[in-house]
């Protein structure tokens, strides 16, 4: 949470600019950095998830090498909800578990009972898709202030 964004594309660059600006104008104002949101099976994740398993992917893979700390919905809006009666501050609420996008398919589509080998898969580093690959936010200090305790993937996607 103390650390200052380093954004290496122009999409890290708008939310490192919309946290200075944020900053500026609400010193006092909580600023949440997460990550992949999921649950309710609406999530653009998801939803492309049912797409690759329905052969419906357009070419699309999972990178296997794009690593993230998915949050459940439910979790993200409850310490939203408990972080906006608490002192300002950067938190970081993401899930529990680093795991690649991938592994998140693999996970969303046995919760949802679909067959995970039909889910094509690659490396970002081979597609030549511009960003950081292993993107894991660290929420000891989130955890340590908040009560809502954050959920990883592996846990809240089984059934």
């Amino acid at each position: 949470e103390p650390c200052p964004p380093d954004p290496i594309t122009p999409y890290g660059a708008a939310k490192a600019a919309a946290e200075t600006a944020v900053r500026a104008v609400l010193p006092e104002a909580v600023i949440a950095r997460t990550s992949l949101i999921v649950g309710g099976g609406a999530s653009v994740h998801e939803r492309l998830v049912r797409a690759l398993a329905a052969g419906a992917g357009g070419g699309r893979v999972l990178f296997t090498d794009d690593v993230r700390c998915p949050v459940h919905v439910r979790d993200l809006a409850s310490a939203l909800l408990e972080a906006a009666g608490e002192p300002g501050g950067v938190l970081h609420v993401a899930g529990a578990d680093a795991v690649s996008r991938y592994e998140l398919g693999v996970l969303i589509a046995r919760r949802d009972g679909l067959d995970p080998a039909r889910l094509p898969s690659g490396r970002r580093a081979d597609a030549g898709v511009p960003g950081p690959v292993d993107v894991r936010l660290d929420c000891a200090a989130s955890q340590e202030r908040l009560a809502t305790r954050l959920r990883g993937a592996r846990e809240f996607l089984l059934r």
